[in-house]
Formats: C-alpha cells, sequence, structure tokens
C-alpha cells in the first residue's frame, strides 16, 4: 500500500532543521559530509546515518529546495553524506510506493479496458432488451394456452380409461358366463350324442345345442377381441395422459426459463449503473494512490532537505 504523509516525522524533522541549526549542532545535518558509510551519530535524539547518496535541487512549497537522497547501485556521483534516518525511511517508502503504483497503472488500465467491454456488451443487449421481453411474454400466453389445453385433455382421458375399465370387466363377466353356458352345452351335447337309443328322438335338440355352441363360441371370440382392443385403447389413454404430464412439465419449464430471462433483460440497466459506479471507484483508487505517492514524495522531499 502506498504510505501516507507522517505527520509525526515531519514535524520531528521540522524540530530537527531547528536545532542542528544551533551552532552547537551545525556539524551534522542533511548533506553533511562524512567519512564512513554506515556510521551513525545522534543530535538532540535524531538520529543521522551515513550513506552514499546524491544532491538534487525540487520545488518544495514554490521554492528551490536542495535535497540529499540515497543513492542506488547504479547511481552516478554519488557522494558519502549524513541523512536523517526518517529522509532515508521515506526514500525506501517512495521507491516501493513508486513501483507499486507502477504494477497498479497496468492492473487498472486492463480492468478499465475489460469494464468497457462489459459496458459495451450490455449496452448492446440493452438496445434490443424490450423487443426480447415481449416476445418471451407472447411465448408464454401462448404456452399457458397450451398447457390449459393439455391439462383439460387429462381428465377426458382418465374417464375414458375409467369407462373402458369397467367396460372390460362386464365383458370379462360376460366372457365367463357365456363360457359357463358354453361348456354346459358341450356336456349336454355330448350325452345326447352318446344317447344312441334316442337319436332320433334328440336329433333336433343336437341340432339346437350345435347351434348355440356355434354362436356361443363366435360370441365369446368377438367379446375376448372387443376386450383386446379396448386394453389397447386404454393402453394408449394411459400413454397419452402420460404424454400431457410431460408436455405440460416441459412447458412449464419454458415458462420458469423464459420468466428468469425476462427478469435478467429487466437487470440490464441496473447492471449498466453498476459497471460504470465500479469503473468509477477503480479510476478513483488509482487517483488516490497517485495523490499518495504525491504525499510521500513531498514528505521525503521534506525529511532530506539540506540542513535538516
Amino acid at each position: 500500500m502506498l504510505r501516507k504523509v507522517s505527520t509525526l516525522s515531519i514535524t520531528g524533522a521540522l524540530i530537527a532543521g531547528i536545532l542542528v541549526s544551533t551552532p552547537a549542532y551545525a556539524a551534522v545535518s542533511n548533506g553533511s559530509t562524512c567519512p564512513t558509510v554506515n556510521k551513525t551519530t545522534k543530535v538532540s535524539g535524531f538520529t543521522y546515518k551515513c550513506v552514499t547518496a546524491v544532491k538534487s535541487t525540487v520545488t518544495l512549497d514554490g521554492a528551490k529546495t536542495t535535497i540529499y537522497l540515497p543513492a542506488t547501485a547504479t547511481t552516478k556521483n554519488a557522494k558519502k553524506y549524513f541523512l536523517a534516518v526518517d529522509c532515508i525511511n521515506e526514500s525506501a517508502s517512495y521507491t516501493k510506493s513508486a513501483k507499486e503504483l507502477t504494477g497498479l497503472e497496468t492492473s487498472t488500465a486492463a480492468a478499465l479496458v475489460e469494464i468497457d467491454a462489459q459496458i459495451a456488451a450490455q449496452n448492446a443487449a440493452s438496445a434490443n432488451v424490450q423487443t426480447q421481453i415481449d416476445a418471451l411474454t407472447k411465448e408464454n400466453a401462448d404456452i399457458a394456452i397450451k398447457i390449459k389445453e393439455q391439462t383439460d385433455l387429462i381428465p377426458i382421458a382418465q374417464k375414458e380409461v375409467t369407462d373402458l375399465t369397467a367396460k372390460i370387466a362386464g365383458v370379462t363377466k360376460q366372457i365367463d358366463d357365456f363360457t359357463v353356458i358354453l361348456n354346459d352345452s358341450k356336456l349336454k351335447l355330448a350325452k345326447l350324442k352318446e344317447d344312441k337309443v334316442n337319436a332320433a328322438k334328440n336329433a333336433v335338440t343336437i341340432t339346437k345345442l350345435s347351434t348355440a355352441i356355434s354362436q356361443l363360441t363366435s360370441s365369446i371370440t368377438s367379446l375376448k377381441t372387443y376386450n383386446s382392443t379396448s386394453k389397447i385403447q386404454m393402453q394408449s389413454l394411459n400413454g397419452s395422459i402420460s404424454k400431457y404430464n410431460s408436455s405440460i412439465m416441459q412447458l412449464k419449464n419454458t415458462v420458469s426459463k423464459n420468466l428468469a430471462s425476462i427478469e435478467s433483460s429487466k437487470k440490464i440497466g441496473t447492471t449498466i449503473a453498476t459497471l460504470n459506479k465500479t469503473k468509477e471507484l477503480t479510476a478513483s483508487q488509482l487517483q488516490q494512490a497517485k495523490d499518495a505517492l504525491t504525499q510521500t514524495k513531498n514528505s521525503r522531499n521534506l525529511l532530506c532537505s539540506a540542513g535538516l
């Protein structure tokens, strides 16, 4: 983080400047030459350290001011000077903050490009928002009609299944009853045919029984065919009911998705406003960092002023 100006350090430096301006301490201040690097000395509680440094001129509070700054490995024409420890520390803080600001400027520039791209995309999307909302609303209205139509068909199909179930049960009973009669008639016919003594007498009855057995057999076959057809119809109806339910579920899911899309579309304006605020905040944070660096630089220049 960029370091803010230390008011206490500046005040201390000013006091130190006042103190070293007296004859007793005039020998040691920022810019005093020294013989050995890293040698320290104290003046009225303030520590000065011998370092390699360079002399420079800056504008401080509108006036030209001479300052001494710690040298780096690549600095040319550096000499050994006493510098206040506060000056050394503030110089290091400024160097670190300046490096951090360079990285922050790069990341901020990339972030602003991304935010601008998002804003552009949202603006492009917002141009057709109302058209999309109207289309989705109409689609949901059409779907609602389909859902009602298919929902209304379900009880009708269920009633048909109930009716067919009852009919199948009735026909099954008829088949059972006719089967009993058929079996009884076959037994009677068999006995009459076995009675050879009364063959002539039983001939008419045998003919009638044979005809009745044939008719019963045909009726039972027809009834079984009817039941088979009815069962197929019932299976088809049950399948239709399942399809109706499945279709209704899918249609409702589509409605839910459309409603979510409508809500999302309505939020585009809010999203754009949020992105613009984010953009302002991002730029503001960079400016704050620059201002803080300027404060740190001014603090450094003051603490490193010649004679302080």
